[in-house]
């Protein structure tokens, strides 16, 4: 076999052909659902299982009735993960039962209609397929059952083709792939409980056993080559929804849950009822509504990020989030029909909402509609940093931060929850940034630098999206990747991932170098060349308008920025005469753009050649390319800052604007730049929306720079070298009279509080030992800690 994992003495099950031909179909056409259970027997308390399982497409997981998880953690064609759970918890003496749940989403369906799976999920045509292994082992050492799949000798599984769950697509929603329409009456309620549930055995069969877990001999790549999972397991967290929301624009009979939401909803026969739930803030979970009565009662749920209304935009219109009395609640819904008695819907992934609204329409006998109840999940991060300061817009600010970026960390990082969850370059770089500033964690980090690097194709560039059924190139991205790298580097010491990325690297420079013109500006990108979602730029999607004409000063001052970080990696890692190949081409390309670009009647770099349009952004990436430098770069950002008819850098775009003027000395200039976000606050925003102008999205992670700017610059805490072999000191007080807070390092954290009062700056900071620490009061005074530990400075105040 070409490698072993803890799954190598099992083989992969599937569905018999015969089970897709008594519905008449040739197989696995469409999305299908199977249900597989393996049924064994313990003769005392205290036995140990880890049990590792992977399925295609996607599995839910249940041990004797309780949920144990979810998976596989994305991957792709080359990469199939798979989970190992203790489970030990959960076994009892006598009868135990595994139940797995397994949606194989269709490669074969219009994904641009929202039919397939989500864009996200690798998918191909073997249908539901499942494969698992794990022994139990009792207190003595003796092994009482053996539950790898398509063994022999170890306990059997069965297999059941559902029969209940049909897809319906959501065009808005397009990239998460179809909704659930599901028949209640057709359902194996029970099927995953503690006792086997009460299903009818004749729908249950043997499954087929198809190919062994570990691949294949003389190195042939199996349908499903198999990793363990890179990163933690996501969490898990009951929650409960916190009020009912008044009654709706849409005249629809509305009903209650009570004052404290613990009262059912009673539906008469063939009458409607609707309820409105708020979770309080945008979140994630899998949804649970249990329901009794009779049979055939339709059940809609829709689940809304906030309320809003169709306009003339291509998005909708969106107000205060929860205003009821203006707006709707649109959205993408589930539709269940009740079989009767006693059942418990379950969407089979986890949904995003802050709103769910549940409408029910009884049939010829009444229906209880009981409180539904969620599980948020989401990626276990640990929060350690935290800032206060003696402003009273840093504290809300950083609190939507945190949520947001949260809410767009699960397998991977994603541009947003609702509309795609997909794992897109520029915004990754920015979330991986926060959530070094917030947590430390590099782990998902790691994971979304080997996902872009897998994602190289044969001409040489990196998606812009990955993973992705769907490929996907927007070029700059994959110079963001370069500085994604680099931060890794900056973050970690760590120069073995950029070892192994050099190939990626160089390819990506070698994409570019191709694409240079006769003046020594890349140009003619094709694909798509998305810089900023800016209005003045809405006609070209995103791209600036020089590049419907030739070069963009913003690609090629970026182009700049990473074959400079390109070198600087290169040396790192051992190859110094490619880092000078690559600084020369830098420094060639910064000389064309100044020369092409420049204009000394504005003293602003135009956005193309022979082109008398002007942005920020051109202005921003001079001044990171080091193209201008130290006084005229600060006089370039004064004469950007006065100019009032550049398109400006959205919320998106502005760590760089801020990374700008911090390289340029004027940091104070960015306390006024927070206006956007303090803006949307207003809004009754919980998560930080797409942009501030569009806000299509209510949740897009790119957006939370507080967490990088309050702890790297109000607090002043960062990097002194790679790896934070030093750790370096400097508050930007801004107009702040005091700050204080903790800031995460890999070292452990770092501990500041400042103060501005009497004529006097204060200090006081507590660091890890044993790692070299250097504090820069404003004023300019150093204070150096070879050895680290707690210190306490003052200066006077410099007016």
């Amino acid at each position: 076999m070409d490698k072993v994992t803890k799954l190598t003495d099992a083989r992969w099950l599937g569905v018999p052909a015969a089970l897709f031909a008594e519905r008449g179909e040739p197989g696995p056409v469409r999305n299908e659902t199977a249900y597989y259970r393996c049924r064994f027997h313990l003769p005392q308390a205290g036995a140990q299982l880890e049990l590792s399982i992977s399925a295609h497409s996607r599995y839910r997981l249940w041990v004797n009735g309780a949920p144990v998880g979810s998976g596989p953690c994305k991957g792709d064609r080359w990469r199939h993960y798979y989970e190992t759970y203790d489970v030990s918890h959960l076994l009892q003496p006598g009868a135990n039962w595994i139940a797995v749940k397994v949606i194989a989403y269709s490669p074969y369906e219009a994904q641009q209609q929202g039919g397939g799976g989500p864009f996200a999920v690798s998918a191909n045509a073997a249908g539901p397929c499942l494969v698992a292994s794990g022994r139990c082992i009792l207190p003595g050492g003796e092994t009482a059952a053996d539950v790898a799949t398509g063994k022999e000798g170890a306990a059997p599984w069965e297999v059941m083709l559902d029969r209940a769950v049909k897809w319906e697509p959501y065009g808005g929603t397009a990239f998460l792939g179809a909704m659930e329409r599901v028949d209640g009456g057709l359902l194996p309620h029970g099927w995953n409980g503690p006792d086997g549930g009460r299903t009818d055995e004749a729908h249950w069969s043997a499954p087929e056993t198809r190919w062994p877990a570990d691949g294949r001999t003389y190195g042939l790549i199996p349908p499903f080559p198999l990793l363990e999972r890179p990163i933690p397991l996501l969490y898990e967290r009951p929650r409960r929804f916190i009020r009912e929301m008044p009654r709706g624009r849409d005249g629809t009979p509305f009903g209650t849950f009570g004052p404290a939401l613990t009262e059912p909803l009673d539906v008469a026969a063939n009458e409607t009822r609707a309820v409105v739930l708020d979770a309080g803030e945008l979140t994630t979970g899998y949804l649970s509504l249990r329901l009794t009565g009779g049979a055939g009662a339709a059940v809609r749920i829709r689940y809304a990020e906030s309320y809003s209304r169709i306009g003339k935009r291509a998005f909708r219109e969106k107000g205060r989030r929860d205003d009821a009395d203006q707006y709707d609640l649109l959205g993408h819904e589930d539709h269940y029909r009740t079989g009767g008695g006693e059942e418990t819907y379950e969407p089979f992934w986890w949904r995003t909402f802050r709103f769910v609204r549940i409408e029910v329409t009884a049939g010829d006998e009444p229906v209880a509609v009981y409180p539904p109840t969620y599980r948020e999940t989401g990626y276990p991060l640990e929060e350690v940093s935290a800032v206060r300061t003696s402003a009273d817009w840093t504290g809300p600010l950083w609190d939507v931060s945190v949520r947001t970026l949260k809410r767009c960390m699960h397998e991977t990082y994603e541009d947003c929850p609702y509309y795609e969850q997909l794992q897109y370059v520029m915004d990754t770089r920015l979330q991986i940034l926060f959530t070094y500033r917030l947590s430390g964690d590099v782990r998902l980090a790691r994971r979304a630098i080997e996902d872009y690097q897998a994602s190289l194709l044969p001409e040489g560039i990196i998606q812009a999206r990955f993973p992705s059924m769907e490929p996907q190139v927007i070029p700059v991205f994959a110079l963001h990747w370069i500085f994604m790298l680099e931060d890794y580097v900056w973050q970690t010491g760590d120069t073995g991932l950029p070892l192994r990325c050099r190939p990626a690297v160089d390819s990506i420079v070698g994409w570019y170098a191709l694409k240079r013109g006769p003046h020594g500006l890349v140009e003619k990108l094709g694909y798509w060349e998305f810089f900023d979602w800016v209005p003045e730029w809405s006609d070209t999607l995103g791209a600036p308008a020089a590049t419907l004409h030739g070069p963009s000063a913003c690609h090629n001052a970026v182009f700049v920025c990473a074959l400079k970080a390109a070198a600087r990696l290169l040396r790192l890692t051992g190859r110094t005469e490619t880092a000078r190949e690559y600084e020369q081409m830098a420094e060639s390309t910064a000389e064309a753009l100044k020369r092409l670009c420049w204009s000394e009647e504005r003293g602003l770099y135009r956005e193309g050649p022979g082109l008398e349009w002007y942005s920020q952004h051109a202005q921003v990436w001079a001044v990171l390319a080091e193209i201008e430098q130290g006084e005229a770069a600060a006089s370039l950002m004064d004469r950007m800052l006065a100019a009032d008819d550049l398109p400006v850098c959205s919320y998106a775009m502005s760590f760089y604007l801020f990374r700008a003027l911090e390289k340029t000395g004027r940091y104070d200039r960015t306390e006024a730049l927070w206006k956007p976000w303090r803006e949307l606050l207003k809004l009754g925003l919980t998560t930080w929306p797409e942009d501030p102008f569009m806000q299509r999205s209510d949740c897009h992670a790119w957006g939370a720079l507080p967490l990088y700017e309050f702890t790297h610059a109000l607090l002043g805490v960062r990097p002194a070298a790679h790896g934070w072999s030093v750790i370096g000191i400097e508050p930007q007080c801004l107009s702040l009279t005091e700050a204080e807070g903790r800031a995460a390092t890999p070292h452990g954290p770092v501990d500041v509080s400042w103060s501005r009062r009497n004529g006097i700056f204060r200090i006081a900071v507590t660091t890890p030992d044993g790692v070299p620490v250097r504090v820069t009061l404003p004023g300019g005074k150093t204070v150096e800690m070879p050895g680290g530990g707690a210190m306490t400075a003052e200066e006077p105040i410099v007016l």
